[in-house]
C-alpha cells in the first residue's frame, strides 16, 4: 500500500475531513434556509415599515441578530472562541459609539459577530461600514436591507464614497437610532493592503508596519464631522465614545472563512483587545487626526509583535490624551465570550419551522396560479 493511501486511511485524518465535509454542507444548508426566510418575513412586515417605522426597525433589528447568530454558531461550535482583554466597554452598549477594528482576514467579521451577538440589545443596534464587494454576497444582501453602508475603494471612488457615507449617516444611522458604528480604517485585509502600505510608509518617512497596515482617515473624518458629539452640546444623541479594538490571532496566523466552515484547524482563542476613548480626546483637524490614528496603529503593531513573539498578550492600557482625567474603567483580563446553546437551538427551530411554512405557502400560490391558467 502506497503512502498516499495510508495517509487517507488514517482514522484521525479521515475523521477530520469527514467532519469538515459535514460542516461545510451544514453551513451551506444553513444559508439556504435562513436567508430566504428572513426576507419572506421582512416582506410581510413592509406595511409596518410605512405605518410605524420605529417598530419595523426594532423588529428587523431583532431578526437581524437572530440571523447573524447563525454565523456566530459556525465559529463557536468549532471551538474558535473570542477572548476579551483591555478596557471593559460593555456599559457603552446602549450609547452611540464608533468602533475601529484592524482587519486581517475573512474570519474577522464572523468573530466580531460572535463577540457582539452575545450581548442582548447590542447587535441589532449596530451599523457596519464595509467594503462594497461584501454587498454581492448572501449576507451582503441582508446587510443592505439592514441599512449598513458599503464603501467603494480606489482613488476614483474615494471622494464620492465619502459624500455618500455622510448622507447615509444622516439618513439612516441617526433616524434608525443605531448605537455602535463599526469601521475598518485599513480599508481591506492585511495581506492585500500591506505591500502598498509599506511602500507609502517608505515614501513618506512613516513607520513600516508588519502586523497592521497604515489606516485611512477619510471615513473617520466624515464620521467625526457629521455625527460625533460637540463639546458645546452634550445632550445631543451623537457619537460620544470611540473604541479601538485590536484583533490578535494566535501566532499571527489568522483564521479564514473556509476554516470556520470546515473546522480543520484545532480550536483556538482569538483575542479582542479593547481601548475606549471619549470622543473629545480624538482630534477633528485632519492632520492631527491622521497623526492620532497612526499612533494607535503603531501601538497595535507593538502589541501584536510582542504577542506573536512571546505567546503572552501584553498589558496594554489605554493611552489617554495628556492631562485628560483617566476614568476608572474596569479591565477585562482574558474573559471568554460565551453563548447560550439553547438560543442556537431555538433559533434553528424558528428558521426550520418558518422554512416549512413558507415552502407550503409558495407551493400553494403556484398551485393556485397553475389551476387558474389551466
Amino acid at each position: 500500500m502506497d503512502s498516499t493511501a495510508h495517509h487517507w486511511l488514517n482514522p484521525k485524518r479521515f475523521y477530520v475531513w469527514l467532519r469538515a465535509v459535514v460542516r461545510i454542507l451544514f453551513c451551506s444548508f444553513n444559508n439556504l434556509y435562513c436567508i430566504p426566510v428572513h426576507f419572506c418575513w421582512l416582506l410581510i412586515l413592509q406595511p409596518l415599515k410605512w405605518l410605524s417605522p420605529s417598530t419595523y426597525w426594532r423588529i428587523e433589528g431583532v431578526m437581524f441578530r437572530w440571523l447573524l447568530s447563525m454565523v456566530a454558531l459556525w465559529s463557536y461550535s468549532n471551538g474558535y472562541h473570542v477572548v476579551e482583554r483591555g478596557d471593559d466597554v460593555w456599559d457603552l452598549k446602549d450609547q452611540r459609539t464608533l468602533v475601529l477594528f484592524n482587519h486581517q482576514s475573512t474570519s474577522d467579521v464572523p468573530l466580531i459577530m460572535a463577540a457582539f451577538n452575545s450581548r442582548i440589545q447590542l447587535f441589532n443596534n449596530i451599523m457596519w461600514i464595509m467594503d462594497h464587494i461584501f454587498k454581492y454576497t448572501n449576507f451582503g444582501l441582508v446587510s443592505w436591507a439592514h441599512g449598513d453602508f458599503f464603501i467603494q475603494g480606489g482613488k476614483e471612488h474615494r471622494d464620492s464614497s465619502l459624500v455618500k457615507l455622510e448622507k447615509h449617516l444622516r439618513n439612516f444611522y441617526i433616524p434608525r437610532k443605531r448605537k455602535w458604528l463599526v469601521l475598518f480604517p485599513e480599508g481591506g485585509f492585511l495581506k492585500n493592503r500591506k505591500p502598498s502600505s509599506q511602500r507609502y510608509a517608505l515614501k513618506n518617512n512613516l513607520p513600516v508596519l508588519e502586523n497592521v497596515s497604515l489606516p485611512r482617515v477619510g471615513a473617520l473624518k466624515v464620521i467625526l464631522d457629521s455625527v460625533a458629539a460637540d463639546k458645546r452640546d452634550e445632550k445631543t444623541d451623537t457619537i460620544k465614545h470611540l473604541l479601538d479594538v485590536t484583533i490578535a490571532y494566535p501566532g499571527g496566523d489568522p483564521l479564514d472563512l473556509p476554516t470556520i466552515f470546515g473546522g480543520w484547524r484545532p480550536p483556538c482563542d482569538t483575542i479582542f483587545h479593547y481601548r475606549r476613548f471619549n470622543i473629545e480626546e480624538v482630534p477633528k483637524e485632519e492632520e492631527a487626526l491622521t497623526e492620532w490614528l497612526y499612533t494607535r496603529y503603531v501601538e497595535k503593531e507593538k502589541i501584536l509583535q510582542e504577542y506573536y513573539d512571546t505567546g503572552v498578550f501584553p498589558e496594554a492600557p489605554t493611552p489617554h490624551a495628556p492631562g485628560y482625567p483617566v476614568e476608572k474603567v474596569p479591565r477585562l483580563n482574558g474573559v471568554q465570550v460565551v453563548h447560550d446553546p439553547l438560543e442556537f437551538v431555538l433559533r434553528h427551530c424558528f428558521y426550520l419551522a418558518s422554512t416549512y411554512i413558507w415552502v407550503n405557502i409558495i407551493a400553494w400560490i403556484f398551485s393556485w396560479i397553475f389551476s387558474q391558467l389551466w
